[in-house]
């Protein structure tokens, strides 16, 4: 059993089922290992708001993890002091927050435990916290939040004016002055100002690419899924055809059978006739020896009455 296995799967409990699931888990773990049990128990409950930013990172994880990394892009914005850069990276960046927050809503209410908008905007916050602090964003990317984290704000500094004021003169003393700063090196500024826009527009680069990656992915999930279903109905269809030439066959082969034994039949029934016109004929010839012996005992009958007769009259 892994803590890391049973934690994925207590945050992706339903809050209500949480508590139960944690309870069956401790109790498994504590027949092999009582510290991993004691680990499992400490795990907390999350809030609706923390489940459904947890939801969101199991269900749309790629994009969360570009929120992120739009925000390493405003601190090296602000590093830069890039106002152009700050200004459009911050308002992408409300849009995705927002954006991945309504999603976050359509995952909850797919889950069957739809959210209010008060949870909608402490999901939001916690975002902005993913976007402005790594730490914060390290965890809302494990998927285990137990409450919704608080934003302290990320902003888009506006260019400082230079001061004229000259610094206050050091008094003398036996301490050597500081050296004068090196001249600026004007070439080394270009080149890093060419380097930081070669930068941005590489990783806008990689954002579209991901984008066109995200979507084509989708597309072949799509077109697999239906070949998937396409391969399945062919397979069944060659089942139906299998079955009906299997039938087909049974049928003409009882189809031989039955004219089989009809010709059969057909050979005993004239076998049948014929015999039956012999025995007719056979009993034609009984009937007529039949009458022929009745008369010859007529005849005899007649004789020996006769013979009878003379008998009697001789005597």
């Amino acid at each position: 059993m892994d803590f890391d296995e049973v934690a994925d799967e207590l945050y992706a409990q339903l809050p209500a089922d949480f508590i139960g699931a944690r309870t069956d888990a401790v109790a498994e773990a504590k027949r092999t290992d009582k510290g991993l049990a004691r680990r499992i128990g400490e795990l907390g409950k999350p809030t609706l708001a923390a489940w459904t930013v947890n939801l969101l990172v199991r269900e749309s994880g790629d994009q969360v993890s570009e929120l992120v990394e739009l925000g390493d892009l405003l601190r090296r914005a602000q590093d830069d002091l890039d106002p152009e850069q700050l200004r459009a990276l911050d308002k992408q960046r409300r849009q995705v927050v927002r954006a991945l927050a309504r999603e976050a809503a359509k995952h909850a209410r797919r889950a069957g435990h739809p959210v209010s908008d008060a949870v909608v905007v402490q999901v939001e916050e916690t975002l902005k916290a993913a976007v402005a602090d790594p730490d914060a964003a390290e965890q809302v990317l494990a998927g285990r939040l137990t409450g919704a984290l608080a934003y302290n704000g990320l902003g888009t500094p506006e260019p400082t004016a230079p001061t004229t004021r000259r610094p206050p003169r050091r008094p003398a003393s036996s301490v050597p002055a500081e050296p004068p700063p090196p001249p600026l090196d004007l070439d080394a500024a270009r080149t890093a100002k060419a380097e930081r826009a070669a930068r941005r527009e590489a990783e806008e680069k990689l954002r579209d690419a991901r984008a066109t990656l995200r979507t084509a992915r989708a597309a072949v999930d799509d077109a697999a899924a239906e070949a998937e279903q396409a391969t399945a109905a062919a397979k069944e269809a060659a089942q139906a055809a299998g079955a009906a030439r299997g039938e087909r066959d049974d049928a003409r082969a009882r189809v031989a059978e039955l004219e089989a034994a009809l010709e059969q039949a057909r050979q005993r029934a004239a076998q049948a006739e014929e015999e039956a016109g012999a025995a007719e004929a056979e009993a034609d010839r009984a009937e007529a020896d039949r009458a022929a012996a009745e008369e010859d005992l007529q005849r005899a009958e007649a004789d020996r009455d006769r013979a009878q007769q003379v008998v009697d009259e001789l005597s």
